[in-house]
Order: structure tokens, then sequence, then C-alpha cells
């Protein structure tokens, strides 16, 4: 997994894998999205598609387009349906896999890159379940387990697909069972039960009862983007009752105040507002710097979210000169779930994803990440309660090492063996030929010509 090393509003900040696609494999680095179950890849010949790594469908020997066109395209986000070889790392490969070929992809050009990664198998549509890649690579036998365990942090990004590796996380996987039936007019499916979110002085900011939350790591939802981006912040039903209590907050410099024009709240960090806009977190980040204090709290266990480089941003250029963007917003809408947790919890926390299969439900399971600033006490927390059917859907193969894989991409592949010289730069390395074996070969003879 590749991600940022800090979060910085109105750049691409969303987390990529390297998945291949095509015969042989082309490496694209899809956007990851926790809530949605969409597997695309933008066409090499896409307009206004953003990213470095599209996918060249005449490359690949596989490749079959349906002729069908994307049953939820706009004008600014369209495609087709096609099947393609999807695979991971050369270890997992899933022959004739559904997906959306985009060749316009103006709309998200901000929010995806390359293609869109969806983790999520939607309960409300058994269609998209059962041609999911996860599901497939299930059926076929070729998972440990039923799971994938994700890291989103800058220290050690990770996806693993098949099995949790305990290095990756501390203390006690903290499992939940997710909402098997959401309502359809949510704005999310994927969403769970959660205690509630806490101030600096510990105490819960009072929201109500029964709170349901949901993860977002792209706003992958394609049928609007929200300004803000939800999925770079925490979304809360009302942020005053946060921000209006000091109690909640703790000490920040004053005044606070919103970032015109879409009403995320920006602190005062004048003390570094001549470093704030360079590109390495530390010039930045220093012990003056407004601390944001903000815990989320699940099935009893409190999980802090890092203030620097996730909940404090560096300046940019949505924000007020001097002040730095504070990544937690209102949730105006009265849909579910109550709250939504972004990029700041998810770079905060370990995640764990049970997938649904047979008489088994989805569950998301939370953890520690190893190696980050956590206190013992912290990590030695134990869940209020243990879901139902645990045994049966949450008894998890260990791994017993770590596979590896030698792939072969097609521009490897497909290259000459023989290297050519460069017209007009004399003297540079020679270099080999994409497709040349493919190319009619010229006859200078005229006899044989006529």
């Amino acid at each position: 997994m590749n991600v940022p090393p800090y979060l910085l509003d109105g750049d691409f900040t969303s987390a990529t894998v390297q998945t291949l696609i095509g015969t042989p494999p082309q490496e694209i680095n899809l956007t990851v999205d926790v809530g949605s179950g969409l597997l695309v890849a933008y066409g090499y010949d896409c307009v206004l598609c953003a990213g470095p790594t599209l996918f060249d469908s005449s490359l690949s020997s596989t490749f079959e387009s349906t002729n069908t066109p994307w049953s939820s395209s706009t004008p600014s986000f369209s495609g087709t349906d096609v099947t393609d070889t999807v695979g991971f790392g050369g270890l997992f490969d899933v022959a004739d896999q559904p997906l959306v070929y985009i060749n316009d992809g103006s709309k998200f050009a901000s929010v995806i890159w390359n293609g869109h990664l969806g983790l999520f198998l939607n309960p409300l549509n058994a269609t998209s379940i059962s041609t999911h890649f996860l599901t497939h690579l299930h059926q076929s036998s070729s998972l440990l387990n039923p799971v994938i365990g994700m890291r989103f942090d800058a220290a050690r990004p990770k996806l693993t697909i098949g099995a949790l590796d305990p290095n990756d996380y501390e203390g006690t996987i903290n499992w939940v069972e997710m909402n098997q039936h959401p309502d359809a007019s949510a704005d999310y499916y994927n969403t769970f039960n959660v205690d509630g979110v806490k101030g600096y002085n510990g105490e819960f900011v009072p929201f109500g009862g029964n709170l349901t939350a949901a993860l977002d790591s792209c706003n992958g939802r394609f049928h609007h983007v929200l300004i803000p981006p939800v999925f770079i912040s925490i979304a809360l039903p009302n942020v005053d009752t946060y921000f209006l209590n000091t109690n909640f907050t703790g000490p920040i410099p004053s005044p606070i105040a919103l970032i015109p024009d879409i009403g995320l709240v920006q602190y005062n960090c004048t003390l570094n507002s001549t470093t704030t806009t360079t590109t390495t977190t530390s010039s930045w980040n220093t012990p003056e710097s407004p601390y944001v204090a903000l815990t989320t709290s699940i099935n009893g266990v409190d999980y802090q979210i890092d203030s620097a480089n996730n909940l404090l941003r560096p300046q940019s250029g949505l924000s007020s000169l001097g002040y730095c963007p504070v990544g937690i917003m209102n949730k105006s809408d009265t849909l579910a779930p109550d709250m939504v947790f972004g990029l700041p919890f998810l770079r905060s926390v370990y995640v764990a994803y049970r997938f649904p299969t047979d008489s088994c439900p989805g569950y998301y399971g939370f953890a520690f990440p190893s190696g980050a600033n956590r206190t013992q006490s912290q990590i030695s927390q134990t869940p209020t309660s243990t879901p139902t059917n645990s045994a049966q859907c949450l008894s998890l193969i260990a791994p017993t090492s770590t596979p590896t894989a030698n792939v072969v991409l097609a521009q490897e592949a497909l290259a000459s063996k023989e290297t050519y010289s460069i017209y007009g730069r004399p003297g540079a390395s020679e270099m080999p030929l994409l497709g040349v074996n493919d190319m009619p070969q010229i006859v200078w003879n005229w006899t044989d010509l006529s």
C-alpha cells in the first residue's frame, strides 16, 4: 500500500495498492476504497483521468469488453463493463474478473488516481458480492481466511489478503459485527455501532446514544463529490458541541476560524506560518503546534486519533494565512450513519475486515498499529463484548510464512530482446522497444516489393 506522509487539504491523499491487471500483467496503483465494492481501471486513453499508472487494454490478451456502458456512468465519469485477469503480488489471480474500464474520469480527478479498488461487500447487493474478487478468491480456496488487514499509516502502510499479520498490530483485535441490513437511502452501507467520541478531558462528547459510524477512505460513492471531502476528515453530527467547549478541545491558540467557502475549522498556527507550506512533516510539526484532541470509543476500547499530519494539517491554498486546517467536519444530514471515520482515523489504527461468506456476516476488527506511539495501558484495553458466532466466523488461521512471488510485468514481457539506438541522441544508451516484433517488416528491395 502507498500512502502520503501527511494529509493535505486540496491534494490527492488517498492510499493506493499495486494491482495486477491483464495478461501479461500491468501494475496499476488503484485507489483504495473501504466503503464500496467497485473495481475500476482508468483506460490508457482516458480523458482527464488522474494518476501515473493507467491500464492499456491493447496489451492484454485476456481483456474482453462487453460493449455495455457502465450503468453508473455520468457525462464526467463514464466507462464500459469489461473483464480481465486481476491479481495481487503474483500470488492471487482471478480470471475473467468483472471491472469497469473508465474512458472519462474528469469528475474525480483529485480524489481517485489510476482506478478504484473497492474492498467492501455490500449486503444490499447480492450481485456485487457474488462478482467481487474477494468472493472469487475465497470460493477458489486461494485464501487462508476470508479476511484482509489494513494499515493506512505512513510508517508501515500495508494490505494483507487472506490472513492478518501479527507483526502489524498490538493488543487484542476488537471485532464488531457490521450492520447486515443498512438503510438503502443511507450515506454509507459499511456501518457498525460505536460508543462515541471523546475529547481532551476524556469525556464523551454528548451526541446521544445508539450511535453508528462508517469508514471512508476515498469518497468513492460516485454519485456526488462532497466539498470538503468527508474521507480526509472525521464527520460528527454537530461539531459546535466539540469546538465550542474547551473541555473537549483542550488548550488551543485563539482565535479559531472557519476556512472560507468549505466550512472546515482552522487553528491558529502562526508560530509555524513561515514553514507550514514545505513538503516535509518535520519542518512544520513542532512542539508548539496546536494539538487536536479526539478519541473514538468502539466496544469499550478507546482509539486515539493522531493529531500531527492527520487531524492537524499543514497550511494549504484552502486555509487562511497563519492557520492550519483541522480534519473534523460537520455531518449536516441526518441519514445513517451518525459519524464517519475518514483517513485521520484509518491512519491511526489497524483495521481488519472479515468479509461476509455463507452464514457469516461482515465484521470490522480494530487494534493498535505496532510501532505506533501508544502506551501499554492503551494497548491492554479489552473489548466490552464478543460478537455472536465468533467461534464460527472469527477463528482465523494464523499464517506461518510470508509468500514470495516473481512477477513479469507487461513492460518487461513485451519488450524486445534487442536494443536500439535513439534517434537524435547520439551516444545515448540503446533501449528495447515495446511490441517491435508485431510491427510489419519494411521491404527495401524493389524487385521483391513488385
